[in-house]
């Protein structure tokens, strides 16, 4: 009689541990989907990040990134840094420390780009970047850019996903389209 009881005991644990296995399996499955959800970081269809502002001490006086049909194409135009109370024959000196300054975060961007020179600077530049996407995490607040050769990170200003700041402090206003 006693192992009768321990038998249908045994099958009572065995079925408690079943309904546990089966809830933890669901409520595990259930946060994955949510944390997938989250992240939102596939399905962009089209997308652009235009500078509404400008830190001043940028060298990046505007810049368009424009997202369409797996590539990237980005507008940028930019400056010197003056300082109007500077002497003229400083300024040549100073200009070139700035151009120096200006090809090396260019090529950080975009290291297939070539060096500018003086004469480019104030003229709108366009690169092109190819296998590109743009993934939007709502965990981390940020927005990516990606393709051949090319990443750029921007941060969410105010967990606000249509304001966007680069490392550089400029910031821009964001729109997409979902596939």
């Amino acid at each position: 009689m006693k192992e009768g009881n321990l038998g249908k005991t045994r099958r009572g644990k065995m079925k408690t541990k079943s309904k546990l296995g089966r809830r933890m399996f669901a409520t595990v499955c259930l946060a994955v989907l949510f944390f997938l959800a989250s992240c939102s970081s596939a399905g962009v269809d089209s997308a652009a990040a235009n500078q509404v502002l400008t830190n001043s001490n940028s060298h990046q006086q505007y810049a368009l990134y424009l997202f369409e049909d797996g590539r990237i194409t980005v507008n940028k135009t930019l400056s010197f840094l003056v300082d109007p109370n500077q002497e003229p024959a400083d300024l040549v000196e100073e200009q070139e420390a700035q151009l120096v300054q200006i090809n090396e975060t260019l090529q950080a961007e975009f290291p297939k780009s070539k060096a500018l020179t003086a004469a480019d600077i104030g003229t709108m530049h366009t690169f092109e970047v190819t296998n590109a996407q743009v993934i939007i995490d709502q965990e981390k607040k940020e927005v990516r850019m990606t393709g051949d050769d090319f990443e750029k990170v921007f941060k969410m200003v105010d967990n606000n996903d249509k304001r966007l700041i680069d490392d550089e402090q400029n910031e821009y206003e964001f729109s997409y389209d979902e596939k």
